[in-house]
């Protein structure tokens, strides 16, 4: 397994209702929906308002004339999903992909355990390890190839270059240039008002400097460029107090210089923007890439991305939390490169094994009688589970007391069970018995439609099937057809 592959544990699928994991979690007392026993009730209304029997209740003593009305509906409220915010980008695509190492490490746990999981539960794991997969943006196929600047440091992306370039400045100012700060003399004449910014706090100087609208305009480009400019202006609040004027005369009291690193001598750039202007004729072409195809890693809340893709890849993560339909598809492709079976359950759940199933026909397939009895018990009960199987066939029996000095190992205190457990482990791994996540075993039934042997040729003691429940026929799921009506059930 590669170093850097993600941390998966698919034992912790479970199909259970969260209520029944945790009784902690159940509906509170005040979210539950209670009735009156029958006897308690009032008077009922008939078809046309009036009461069916009894007398109308009175309230403060008059005659009551109308059915009680609610203002709002008490009950519990299911969640809306948000709306889909607006998206200016009409060729954008957004398509969810399972890295190569974690599709690894899912592969080579089910081949370990031998286990049957549904595809829609293992992706619901990886969407909570973000090293586990990229978003991934691309162009419609008629676009111009190429609409996404990336930068190297971050592989954060971007939609115009001098975001980008601005980007990686930020990262490597320090590393680049060196910066100097100088103490110039403070500026001259009578400051009766000092700009503020209503968002941030930041001194931006009386609006008659002739430094204020360059500070204004370079505070929205770096902090707030997704807010309309002359919203952002509106914004400002004007403060004459004197505190704040003299702070505001300290700062601009305060100058920086910056050098370039490079060279023996370097040039003085006297503000950011002429190191914007050495930095990108020196420095960005090696660190921007201008692609057609950018795989932001992880969750984009903690990616950065252009503030106008935020919003789109925010909305796209929480859909696919809710239904990983795309992440799903992308991971059944992997997987069934990877060697994996699939199939789909009479509920149409889509599961994923290491195995293709198989029929054993116990009365052509000659088999030990520890297999045998595995097998029929399974097949003797509609739902049986790993635990319930194991005491069924050896039952646990209190151990023997031991001296503290003489412990025995846990893998030889009942060699019986262990038995068992290595024969089921077995029968799964060669698909004639599926056991789920959640423990629940099945045998492979017999298919409908059996071809009959052709003259002489004896009947095949196994017959190999794809699968979908003991009353439908064989289905095999193709690994790119996920649809959503795939979901799984929870049972």
């Amino acid at each position: 397994m590669p170093e850097d592959a993600p941390t998966l544990d698919l034992s912790a699928l479970d199909f259970r209702p969260s209520w029944a994991k945790d009784p902690s979690s159940a509906p509170p007392l005040e979210h539950r929906e209670f009735r009156e026993p029958r006897e308690s009730r009032g008077p009922r209304l008939d078809k046309r308002g009036g009461f069916s029997r009894g007398k109308p209740p009175a309230r403060d003593g008059k005659e009551f004339r109308g059915p009680p009305t609610r203002d709002k509906f008490s009950g519990p409220h299911r969640e809306e999903r948000p709306a889909p915010p607006p998206n200016p980008f009409s060729w954008l695509r957004i398509a969810f992909t399972a890295t190569a190492p974690a599709v690894e490490t899912v592969a080579q746990q089910i081949r370990h355990t031998g286990k049957t999981f549904s595809l829609f539960d293992i992706s619901r794991i990886l969407l909570r390890n973000p090293a586990s997969y990229t978003i991934d943006l691309t162009a419609a196929p008629k676009q111009p190839e190429g609409p996404f600047y990336v930068v190297d440091a971050d592989q954060s992306v971007w939609l115009n270059r001098e975001s980008a370039l601005r980007h990686l400045l930020r990262k490597k100012l320090e590393e680049l240039y060196r910066v100097e700060s100088i103490v110039i003399e403070p500026p001259k004449g009578n400051f009766p008002v000092v700009a503020v910014c209503g968002m941030s706090g930041v001194l931006l100087g009386p609006p008659n400097h002739h430094d204020f609208e360059r500070k204004l305009r370079e505070l929205h480009r770096e902090r707030f460029p997704r807010l309309d400019f002359e919203a952002f202006r509106s914004r400002l609040k004007m403060e004459r107090d004197p505190e704040v004027i003299e702070k505001w005369r300290a700062e601009a009291s305060k100058s920086v210089e910056y050098y370039p690193r490079e060279g023996e001598t370097p040039e003085k750039l006297a503000d950011l923007a002429a190191v914007e202007r050495h930095f990108d004729h020196h420095h960005a072409a090696a660190h921007i890439k201008f692609t057609g195809l950018a795989p932001v890693p992880g969750d984009p809340r903690t990616t950065a991305v252009d503030p106008a893709l935020a919003p789109l890849l925010n909305y796209a993560r929480d859909e696919e939390e809710r239904f990983p339909l795309r992440l799903a598809q992308s991971l059944s492709r992997a997987l069934s490169g990877a060697g994996l079976r699939f199939y789909k359950s009479a509920n149409r759940t889509t599961f994923v094994s290491a195995s293709r199933s198989r029929h054993l026909n116990l009365e052509e397939t000659p088999v030990s009688d520890s297999i045998r009895k595995i097998i029929e018990a399974i097949r003797g009960r509609k739902s049986i589970r790993r635990s319930q199987l194991l005491d069924l066939l050896v039952p646990a029996s209190a151990p023997a007391p031991v001296p503290p000095a003489e412990p025995v190992p846990p893998a030889s205190a009942n060699p019986a069970r262990d038995a068992v457990i290595n024969d089921l482990l077995w029968l799964t791994h060669e698909g004639y018995v599926i056991e789920y996540a959640d423990g629940r075993l099945e045998s492979v039934p017999m298919p409908k439609n059996l071809p009959k042997p052709a003259g002489d040729q004896p009947a095949a003691a196994e017959v190999a099937v794809e699968v979908v429940s003991a009353a439908e026929a064989p289905a095999v799921l193709a690994p790119a057809a996920c649809t959503e009506d795939q979901a799984p059930a929870d049972s």
